[in-house]
């Protein structure tokens, strides 16, 4: 009888502790907070901010687009706000934020936007050039001509 309890007092010894260690298991998980939820949402980024992997061909056009942006833009500052451009730009500032900085009139945010919104374009098109070439039938699989066959 003694063997029947001590039996029992360990299965439930061991249930207890099992839930136990569960139980602190399920709430050591993160839970989302709705003061969190927003920034996390934000921080999800559109397609177009995902980890891709480029070519060296693709990586160098993007290098000359951004270039040629750069160089779009010193061309519509003054000279003090090409000076802080060029600063912000060595110390790899974001280029969104070093404009907002600049104090730019209103023809200027004009025309830097048109140049910003270029370069997004070009930047696109780069990258969907990458996502053409992984779309293509590689197995070899003919797809179905239009033409019915005759038997």
């Amino acid at each position: 009888m003694s063997i029947n309890s001590i039996k029992r007092l360990s299965v439930f010894s061991t249930i207890f502790a099992f839930a136990t260690i569960l139980h602190g298991v399920v709430l050591a998980t993160p839970a989302p907070n709705s003061a969190t939820t927003p920034v996390l949402k934000t921080q999800i980024s559109p397609v177009s901010h995902q980890k891709t992997k480029l070519t060296n061909q693709q990586r160098l056009q993007i290098q000359v687009a951004r270039q040629q942006r750069d160089k779009d833009i010193e061309a519509l500052l003054n000279p003090s706000q090409d000076a802080k451009f060029k600063a912000a730009l060595q110390s790899r500032q974001r280029v969104r934020t070093v404009l907002t900085s600049l104090d730019l009139n209103q023809d200027q945010q004009k025309q830097v936007q048109s140049i910003l919104q270029t370069y997004s374009l070009q930047v696109k098109k780069i990258l969907s050039s990458q996502a053409s070439p992984t779309t293509s039938n590689s197995v070899g699989i003919t797809s179905p001509t239009s033409q019915p066959t005759t038997k």
